[in-house]
């Protein structure tokens, strides 16, 4: 995704830079952080196969609040990894993603309480999958995630995520 995200604003002005940041620990709930122009996203990221049944999305609530917090989905074949497309939940550079408050708490895969109950992550909403915008190319992420950061040569909006991917 990284590698496709910079060759896509390369394509559209090589001028134009981008700092890309990695975390070490997801303490923050970010993965990335992107910089351009004077705007910061702080970026989780997360996968699914296209035949995947992901319904939802674990995210801190902290990180939720933070302005320019978005989630960036990379839906991939299962059998190859080749992208096919992504899916954004967030706003604007500007702003905290939209409120996570109305959806349900995460719970901790496998573990359960005494009494065999499921335990809760209270600082964690799953987001509906269905709730996140679906992007068919790393054109449209970037546009998501900057937008207009730089002008869009038309050839450059013809060509889709797996074709960058490799």
């Amino acid at each position: 995704m990284i590698a496709a995200l910079a060759g896509g604003l390369w394509r559209r002005d090589p001028e134009v830079r981008m700092d890309i940041l990695r975390t070490e620990v997801d303490e923050s709930g970010f993965d990335l952080v992107l910089t351009m122009s004077g705007r910061t996203r702080f970026v989780q990221i997360k996968q699914v196969n296209s035949e995947g049944k992901n319904k939802s999305f674990s995210v801190r609530t902290d990180f939720t609040l933070m302005l320019g917090s978005c989630v960036v989905v990379i839906v991939h074949r299962d059998f190859d990894l080749a992208i096919e497309g992504y899916r954004y939940f967030g706003a604007t550079p500007n702003d905290p993603m939209p409120s996570v408050d109305g959806f349900n708490s995460s719970v901790l895969p496998g573990r359960r309480d005494k009494e065999g109950n499921k335990k809760v992550r209270e600082h964690y909403r799953d987001i509906p999958g269905s709730r996140f915008r679906k992007l068919p190319s790393v054109s449209d992420l970037l546009d998501a995630l900057f937008p207009n950061a730089a002008s869009q040569p038309a050839e450059a909006s013809q060509v889709s995520a797996p074709a960058l991917a490799g």
